[in-house]
Protein backbone atom coordinates (compact mmCIF):
# COMPACT_ATOMS: atom_id res chain seq x y z
CA UNK A 1 0.00 0.00 0.00
CA UNK A 2 3.20 2.70 0.25
CA UNK A 3 4.75 1.99 -2.40
CA UNK A 4 1.16 2.81 -3.72
CA UNK A 5 0.95 5.70 -2.39
CA UNK A 6 4.47 7.19 -2.95
CA UNK A 7 4.38 5.69 -7.08
CA UNK A 8 1.16 7.80 -6.91
CA UNK A 9 2.30 10.64 -5.14
CA UNK A 10 5.07 10.62 -7.75
CA UNK A 11 3.40 10.37 -10.79
CA UNK A 12 1.04 13.67 -9.21
CA UNK A 13 4.38 15.55 -8.69
CA UNK A 14 5.70 14.96 -12.51
CA UNK A 15 2.25 15.88 -13.98
CA UNK A 16 2.68 19.12 -11.94
CA UNK A 17 5.80 20.02 -13.04
CA UNK A 18 4.82 19.20 -16.51
CA UNK A 19 1.87 21.16 -16.42
CA UNK A 20 4.15 24.22 -15.32
CA UNK A 21 6.16 23.40 -17.82
CA UNK A 22 3.52 23.25 -20.65
CA UNK A 23 2.06 26.32 -18.92
CA UNK A 24 5.56 28.61 -19.80
CA UNK A 25 5.09 27.34 -23.62
CA UNK A 26 1.80 28.60 -23.72
CA UNK A 27 1.38 32.02 -26.24
CA UNK A 28 1.22 34.90 -24.42
CA UNK A 29 -1.22 37.19 -25.68
CA UNK A 30 -2.54 40.12 -23.02
CA UNK A 31 -3.57 43.64 -22.93
CA UNK A 32 -4.43 46.14 -21.07
CA UNK A 33 -5.51 49.84 -21.40
CA UNK A 34 -5.73 52.84 -19.52
CA UNK A 35 -7.82 56.63 -19.72
CA UNK A 36 -4.98 59.00 -20.28
CA UNK A 37 -7.39 61.70 -18.19
CA UNK A 38 -4.56 64.88 -18.20
CA UNK A 39 -4.78 64.73 -22.22
CA UNK A 40 -8.64 65.09 -21.73
CA UNK A 41 -11.59 62.57 -21.98
CA UNK A 42 -11.18 59.81 -24.41
CA UNK A 43 -7.72 59.52 -24.74
CA UNK A 44 -6.00 56.25 -23.78
CA UNK A 45 -2.95 54.21 -23.19
CA UNK A 46 -2.59 50.86 -24.12
CA UNK A 47 0.04 47.70 -24.29
CA UNK A 48 -0.11 44.51 -25.83
CA UNK A 49 1.83 42.21 -25.34
CA UNK A 50 2.38 38.60 -27.77
CA UNK A 51 4.40 36.17 -28.61
CA UNK A 52 5.12 32.21 -28.15
CA UNK A 53 5.64 32.82 -24.50
CA UNK A 54 5.77 35.78 -22.48
CA UNK A 55 9.65 35.87 -22.13
CA UNK A 56 9.60 36.00 -25.64
CA UNK A 57 7.09 38.45 -26.15
CA UNK A 58 6.98 41.71 -27.42
CA UNK A 59 4.55 44.56 -26.08
CA UNK A 60 3.35 47.07 -28.20
CA UNK A 61 2.82 50.55 -26.41
CA UNK A 62 -0.03 52.44 -28.10
CA UNK A 63 -1.61 56.11 -27.54
CA UNK A 64 -4.98 56.69 -29.06
CA UNK A 65 -7.11 60.08 -29.32
CA UNK A 66 -10.85 59.34 -28.33
CA UNK A 67 -11.88 58.38 -31.58
CA UNK A 68 -9.69 55.22 -31.36
CA UNK A 69 -6.92 56.92 -33.57
CA UNK A 70 -3.46 55.55 -32.82
CA UNK A 71 -1.80 59.01 -32.60
CA UNK A 72 1.81 56.98 -31.27
CA UNK A 73 3.20 53.70 -30.76
CA UNK A 74 6.57 51.98 -29.85
CA UNK A 75 7.39 48.35 -29.31
CA UNK A 76 9.55 47.06 -26.81
CA UNK A 77 11.10 43.08 -26.28
CA UNK A 78 9.42 41.61 -22.43
CA UNK A 79 12.96 40.63 -21.77
CA UNK A 80 13.93 43.99 -21.75
CA UNK A 81 10.72 45.37 -19.92
CA UNK A 82 10.62 42.56 -17.49
CA UNK A 83 14.69 41.85 -17.21
CA UNK A 84 14.72 40.26 -13.80
CA UNK A 85 11.41 37.78 -14.97
CA UNK A 86 9.13 37.78 -17.19
CA UNK A 87 5.32 36.85 -16.43
CA UNK A 88 5.05 33.50 -16.41
CA UNK A 89 1.29 33.66 -18.25
CA UNK A 90 -1.22 35.76 -19.82
CA UNK A 91 -2.94 36.53 -16.77
CA UNK A 92 0.31 38.06 -14.88
CA UNK A 93 1.35 39.36 -17.94
CA UNK A 94 -2.10 41.24 -18.58
CA UNK A 95 -1.42 42.47 -14.57
CA UNK A 96 2.04 43.46 -15.31
CA UNK A 97 1.01 45.87 -18.69
CA UNK A 98 -1.50 47.07 -16.39
CA UNK A 99 0.90 48.15 -13.87
CA UNK A 100 3.58 49.61 -16.58
CA UNK A 101 0.53 52.00 -17.67
CA UNK A 102 -0.11 53.07 -14.41
CA UNK A 103 3.87 53.32 -14.25
CA UNK A 104 3.53 55.34 -17.18
CA UNK A 105 1.12 58.12 -15.77
CA UNK A 106 3.40 58.88 -12.80
CA UNK A 107 6.51 60.55 -12.16
CA UNK A 108 6.57 63.28 -15.19
CA UNK A 109 3.09 64.04 -15.72
CA UNK A 110 3.12 67.48 -18.15
CA UNK A 111 6.12 68.94 -20.27
CA UNK A 112 6.92 71.85 -17.74
CA UNK A 113 8.49 69.09 -15.56
CA UNK A 114 11.14 68.11 -18.60
CA UNK A 115 14.49 70.40 -17.42
CA UNK A 116 15.29 73.65 -18.86
CA UNK A 117 17.57 72.78 -21.81
CA UNK A 118 20.38 75.86 -20.99
CA UNK A 119 21.89 76.97 -23.64
CA UNK A 120 25.62 75.89 -23.37
CA UNK A 121 24.24 72.36 -23.78
CA UNK A 122 24.15 70.11 -26.48
CA UNK A 123 20.85 68.02 -26.20
CA UNK A 124 22.20 65.57 -23.59
CA UNK A 125 20.88 67.52 -20.15
CA UNK A 126 22.51 66.58 -16.65
CA UNK A 127 20.07 67.23 -13.73
CA UNK A 128 21.78 65.79 -10.31
CA UNK A 129 21.50 61.51 -10.93
CA UNK A 130 19.34 62.14 -13.93
CA UNK A 131 20.36 62.09 -17.28
CA UNK A 132 18.01 63.63 -20.35
CA UNK A 133 18.80 63.32 -24.05
CA UNK A 134 16.36 64.93 -26.19
CA UNK A 135 15.04 63.46 -29.27
CA UNK A 136 16.86 62.97 -32.58
CA UNK A 137 15.13 66.46 -34.29
CA UNK A 138 14.25 68.44 -30.98
CA UNK A 139 15.97 71.30 -31.14
CA UNK A 140 16.52 73.63 -27.80
CA UNK A 141 13.72 76.07 -29.06
CA UNK A 142 11.19 72.83 -29.44
CA UNK A 143 11.84 71.39 -26.09
CA UNK A 144 11.69 74.70 -24.42
CA UNK A 145 8.38 75.66 -25.85
CA UNK A 146 7.07 72.34 -25.19
CA UNK A 147 8.24 72.24 -21.72
CA UNK A 148 6.51 75.95 -21.47
CA UNK A 149 3.29 74.69 -22.89
CA UNK A 150 2.70 72.43 -19.94
CA UNK A 151 1.11 69.74 -21.71
CA UNK A 152 0.46 66.06 -20.76
CA UNK A 153 3.62 63.87 -20.51
CA UNK A 154 3.24 59.92 -20.61
CA UNK A 155 6.44 57.89 -20.18
CA UNK A 156 7.46 54.35 -20.87
CA UNK A 157 10.40 51.80 -20.65
CA UNK A 158 11.92 51.96 -24.08
CA UNK A 159 15.04 49.77 -23.54
CA UNK A 160 16.62 48.30 -20.36
CA UNK A 161 16.97 51.61 -18.91
CA UNK A 162 15.91 54.38 -20.18
CA UNK A 163 12.14 56.30 -20.21
CA UNK A 164 11.04 57.50 -23.10
CA UNK A 165 8.94 61.03 -22.79
CA UNK A 166 5.70 61.72 -25.38
CA UNK A 167 4.41 64.79 -24.59
CA UNK A 168 0.56 65.79 -26.12
CA UNK A 169 1.20 68.78 -28.31
CA UNK A 170 -1.85 71.62 -28.57
CA UNK A 171 -2.36 70.37 -31.77
CA UNK A 172 -3.62 67.09 -30.87
CA UNK A 173 0.09 65.38 -32.08
CA UNK A 174 2.04 63.10 -30.23
CA UNK A 175 5.67 64.16 -30.05
CA UNK A 176 8.52 62.37 -28.95
CA UNK A 177 10.94 65.03 -26.80
CA UNK A 178 13.59 62.29 -25.38
CA UNK A 179 14.54 60.00 -22.74
CA UNK A 180 15.87 59.86 -19.14
CA UNK A 181 18.34 57.76 -17.39
CA UNK A 182 16.76 57.41 -14.10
Amino acid sequence: MLRCVLFTAGIVATMSAAAAVALADEPCRSRASLDWARAGKGYLVEAVADGPTCQKAVIVQVVRRPDGTALWSDVVLAEWRFADEAPADSAAMEKALAQMLVDGMRGVVSSDQLPEWQQSEEGTLRRGSTVWYAETGVERAAWNTLRAAKRPVFTYLQGTDSVGVVVLGADGTIIKAGYFVP
